[in-house]
C-alpha cells in the first residue's frame, strides 16, 4: 500500500512545528531534539502516539504506520548510541 501524501496544507503545518527540520509530500524530517525527547519520554513510559501529540503534532495527520516506523528506527537507532 503506498504511504499517505501529505497536502501542502499538511506541508505547512508540519513545517510550522519546531520539530521538524523539513517535510515534502511524503516525508518528513524530525530534529535530533525531538529524537532524543521521544526517547526520553518512551523510556520513561509515554506511548508514541502521546509523544507525538503532546510535541504538537496530529496522529490522523501523520498516521499510526508512520508513528510506529518513526519509533521502531529511533528505537535502534538510541540501541547504537546515535540518539543520547
Amino acid at each position: 500500500m503506498a504511504q499517505k501524501k501529505f497536502s501542502a496544507e499538511d506541508i505547512h503545518t508540519l513545517m510550522s512545528n519546531p520539530y521538524v527540520m523539513d517535510a515534502n509530500e511524503s516525508r518528513i524530517l524530525y530534529t535530533p531534539e525531538f529524537k532524543k525527547r521521544f526517547m526520553d519520554e518512551y523510556l520513561a513510559g509515554k506511548g508514541p502516539t502521546q509523544i507525538f501529540r503532546d510535541s504538537g503534532f496530529d496522529p490522523r495527520m501523520l498516521g499510526g504506520k508512520r508513528i510506529e516506523r518513526a519509533a521502531a528506527r529511533w528505537k535502534i537507532a538510541y540501541e547504537k548510541g546515535r540518539i543520547s
